[in-house]
């Protein structure tokens, strides 16, 4: 079989239907993630009922436990903060006229995403620094 052959016979898809692809997968994923949450939370909750309600676990045992825990929840941030940059670029993408609909965020351009605001230069950073020194200085002014 040669590759041509099989590229060939799969239907290339919309713009529509890979940004909806892609939000499925999305969503698959976070619903991954919600079922290992619940399983952690099952984990800890076992955990503090046989070990902490009776004091049969040692000081050293309780802070392994707790680090587990922390890398666990490391990880998950990590896929969170993932997916939510794999769902800003879906959202940013220029679906404009694609379907001739433009009355959701994404087409209308009413989304605006928070991770891709434009960057101040270094120069306008510092007038606004050197604006809020004389601000501070304003409120102490006895003259001004």
């Amino acid at each position: 079989m040669d590759i041509k052959g099989k590229l060939s016979s799969q239907p290339i898809p919309t713009m529509n239907e890979a940004v909806s692809h892609l939000i499925e997968s999305i969503a698959s994923e976070e619903k991954a993630l919600s079922r290992l949450l619940d399983t952690e939370a099952e984990h800890i909750r076992t955990f503090s009922e046989e070990n902490l309600g009776s004091g049969a676990s040692s000081v050293e045992d309780i802070i392994r436990f707790n680090h587990s825990v922390i890398q666990f929840m490391d990880s998950v941030v990590m896929a969170e903060w993932m997916l939510l940059k794999k769902l800003d670029t879906v959202l940013q993408l220029d679906l404009e006229g694609l379907d001739g609909r433009a009355s959701c965020p994404i087409t209308d351009g009413s989304y605006k995403s928070k991770f891709n605001k434009p960057k101040k230069s270094r120069y306008q950073e510092q007038d606004d620094l050197e604006d809020m020194k004389y601000a501070q200085w304003d409120e102490y002014d006895e003259w001004g």
